[in-house]
């Protein structure tokens, strides 16, 4: 009798840009044939951006924050039962949805990167290794017996408005976005030196757009940046949805930015990316696919702020003076290779 092939779910909620991240290992479980199953368990949101991926089925949870959540994914839960559970996440609350999943194995990180007691929601964990995110997710695939691919994000974002997003751009002309802001401050760039990099993207012709997201404190930065051109550019800071976002990160020519989500979602969809890094370690957390374009102020940030020469893989520098680290003369040369300019 033929042997029933396993199930398999993955649990990553947000942040967007980390969900991102894990595309590659869907993609990893569905293209090695051995699941007879393969469920995400995640939010809305990240439903909402990524889009369907045939042969996955998505499974809605709330994030918890309150009893109520967690009592409402409880209930949710007490329907499934998996064969394998790959936790993707080291955080309370992806571990309140772990502890509700019936599993007869749970995959997850190593006890370096496992952190908020992460270790005692699973039965097995990858090795530890200095690697990008990405290559991490697809070694827990490979832990749940998938073989490694080469990663990419092929079966996602099938829903995106590209015409929309060609709406925007003007015969002939390259479309630049700048992404300014991050989810913590000393991950942001000076606006000074945006409003130069803006400048001389005007003076080779480019259409500008500033993106971002909808926080008071975000808007009011970028419409400090936005308010020394008026019309010559578009400040579209919280005005999109995710499928508008991700549809003009398709379609420019070059996002500019620090390390935030619209990062991993640009590299997903082939934009190039000049990444700003001096807080994270670019090789863990950078646009995958082009490095090559990223400024890495980070070893001389842990030096000067961190009073280490050799970091942790994973230390995060947490001083607003890291990101001064980095100057125009930095940036410009890398826009100019990444848009042929030069």
């Amino acid at each position: 009798m033929k042997k029933k092939k396993p199930s398999i779910a993955v649990l990553r909620l947000s942040a967007l840009g980390d969900a991102v991240l894990v595309v590659p290992l869907i993609n990893q479980l569905l293209s090695s044939g051995k699941f007879q199953k393969v469920s995400w368990i995640t939010t809305q949101s990240v439903v909402d951006l990524i889009g369907p991926i045939p042969g996955c089925s998505y499974i809605v949870v709330d994030k918890v924050k309150s009893l109520k959540t967690l009592f409402l994914n409880w209930l949710k839960f007490k329907k499934f039962n998996f064969d394998i559970l790959i936790v993707a996440q080291a955080s309370f609350s992806a571990h309140s949805i772990s502890f509700f999943t019936k599993a007869k194995k749970k995959i997850g990180f190593d006890r370096r990167r496992g952190k908020d007691l992460h270790h005692l929601f699973i039965d097995e964990s990858i090795n530890y290794k200095d690697q990008h995110f990405v290559e991490a997710y697809m070694n827990l695939g490979e832990l749940a017996g998938a073989p490694i691919i080469k990663p990419h994000w092929g079966k996602a974002f099938g829903h995106l408005s590209c015409k929309w997003a060609k709406s925007l751009r003007a015969n002939g002309k390259r479309l630049v976005a700048l992404h300014p802001h991050a989810s913590k401050l000393e991950r942001r760039w000076s606006n000074d030196g945006y409003v130069r990099v803006i400048k001389s993207l005007l003076k080779e012709n480019c259409d500008i757009l500033i993106l971002g997201g909808d926080s008071e404190l975000e808007k009011k930065l970028n419409l400090e940046i936005a308010k020394s051109f008026g019309p010559e550019i578009k400040n579209l800071t919280g005005e999109l949805s995710l499928v508008q976002w991700a549809s003009l990160l398709r379609e420019v020519n070059l996002l500019i930015a620090p390390d935030t989500g619209a990062v991993h979602l640009a590299n997903a969809l082939s934009t190039k990316v000049v990444g700003l890094y001096a807080v994270a370690n670019p090789m863990l957390t950078g646009p995958l696919n082009g490095l090559e374009n990223c400024i890495n102020r980070y070893p001389q940030a842990v030096s000067n702020f961190s009073g280490k020469v050799d970091g942790d893989y994973h230390h995060r520098v947490h001083d607003e003076r890291a990101m001064s680290l980095i100057g125009f003369d930095d940036v410009w040369p890398k826009i100019t290779k990444a848009l042929g300019l030069s």
